[in-house]
């Protein structure tokens, strides 16, 4: 079994999808299994290759890196040559839609692949109507039962499989404490998915409701200046801090301080950050929505379900911080969850019974998939416009004016040139 991943490369990137991502492919690489990754680098990255790179290299797993190309067809082309150059039995292709291009071109030839839906993010839902078709030959993965369940009502012809996430159940928790109560946010600051509006609203009002309640947001995203210039308008620079992106073990340790976690998502599958911060004893508040945190989190059993209103998540953090009683069983009952459901060796059992699965079909083939063909890719055909958002630059309005400045007076002296005689 060989098996390929294509992914996004972002610099100290916390998000639930990478964190799955490299978690599996170390424990595919330590079991002797054969693993690259193939990122593409976005515009905007810093210079240089990142240190996650080497490390991953020293774990014997081989790296591949691409910038991102100008259109989608061009990175399409680039995880297509990552694929003939590799020639994985089992590919993995996560987040960008050149991937999954590359991934439905692979399995229409007889690459076995699987489709992992990580959220309930729009996105994912074009992606299953555009590339998750039988005829591309992907297997469908949902990250929880409620996932699954849209899947069915989307999808009804198309069965699946649902694993959760796994993550590690540390030897200590952490403990209650009153003075101070330390809440923490990990995630990306972003107003999209993550509503870092609302959780910054929540975590100001608990402050100013509660003397001892501090706050720390770590993470890194666009919405980090309004809600840093909200922080010092409110006067609580000193009690909300902000971390930026912090490496895992760094993110382990601050959630140990800590005896809350917030949670305002619009959307989520089944949060990574979450269930690292259940796992150590750490009380989740957390919004009510259609996902798999209801799967986690009972309420006032596991944690606290709130709604958008960031009043009422303030409230449930005050509550928390008073209730040394609902804290304590809160915190045992959300590590027991996890321990039970969403340990990190259940969920990688999982993945190998999936992938060596896929890897018998591969290897029950009459012919190998490879080469591909990297100048015909069908599964680009009347795709969803939405899909080259990414690759669509503003242009600014002054630069705008200018060139249809010029090219207006291009054609105009073009234009005066015919109607002129010519030179004797």
């Amino acid at each position: 079994m060989r098996v390929a991943f294509a992914h996004y490369s972002q610099a100290n990137d916390i998000s639930g999808v990478t964190t799955w991502v490299l978690t599996l492919a170390r424990r595919l690489a330590a079991d002797g299994v054969p693993v690259a990754i193939h990122f593409v680098i976005a515009p905007g990255e810093p210079q240089g290759e990142p240190s996650l790179f080497q490390d991953l290299r020293q774990r014997g797993i081989h790296v591949s890196s691409a910038p991102r190309r100008p259109t989608l067809k061009d990175d399409t082309r680039e995880t297509l040559a990552f694929l003939n150059h590799w020639q994985p039995t089992v590919f993995l292709p996560q987040c960008k839609p050149a991937h999954y291009a590359a991934a439905a071109v692979a399995g229409a030839c007889g690459l076995p692949w699987a489709l992992t839906i990580h959220s309930d993010d729009p996105d994912y839902w074009s992606t299953v109507r555009q590339f998750g078709g039988s005829r591309d030959g992907s297997a469908i993965v949902s990250v929880s039962e409620h996932i699954q369940g849209e899947l069915n009502r989307r999808a009804p012809d198309r069965a699946s499989r649902v694993i959760p996430y796994g993550v590690a159940i540390p030897e200590c928790t952490t403990t209650y404490r009153n003075d101070p109560f330390q809440v923490v946010f990990s995630g990306r600051l972003w107003e999209h998915q993550k509503r870092a509006s609302l959780v910054i609203q929540a975590l100001i009002g608990a402050c100013q409701d509660h003397g001892a309640m501090r706050a720390t947001l770590l993470g890194e995203g666009y919405a980090r200046r309004d809600c840093e210039r909200q922080v010092a308008e409110a006067g609580l620079t000193a009690r909300i801090t902000f971390t930026g992106s912090l490496p895992p073990f760094e993110v382990m340790a601050r959630l140990l301080e800590s005896q809350a976690i917030l949670l305002m998502s619009d959307f989520e599958g089944l949060p990574i950050a979450l269930l690292e911060a259940m796992a150590a004893g750490v009380v989740p508040v957390v919004r009510r929505i259609p996902s798999g945190i209801p799967e986690l989190v009972t309420h006032e059993h596991t944690g606290l379900l709130v709604s958008e209103d960031p009043g009422e998540a303030a409230a449930a953090l005050v509550r928390l911080a008073g209730d040394a009683d609902l804290w304590r069983r809160c915190s045992t009952a959300a590590r027991e969850r996890v321990a039970r459901g969403n340990s990190a060796d259940t969920s990688y059992a999982q993945w190998r019974e999936v992938l060596e699965q896929l890897d018998r079909q591969q290897a029950a083939a009459p012919s190998s998939p490879f080469p591909l063909d990297t100048r015909r890719i069908p599964s680009l055909r009347q795709i969803d416009p939405a899909m080259h958002q990414e690759y669509r630059r503003a242009v600014p309005l002054r630069a705008a004016f200018t060139q249809a400045l010029r090219t207006g007076i291009a054609r105009s002296k073009h234009r005066l040139k015919r109607l002129l005689p010519p030179h004797p």
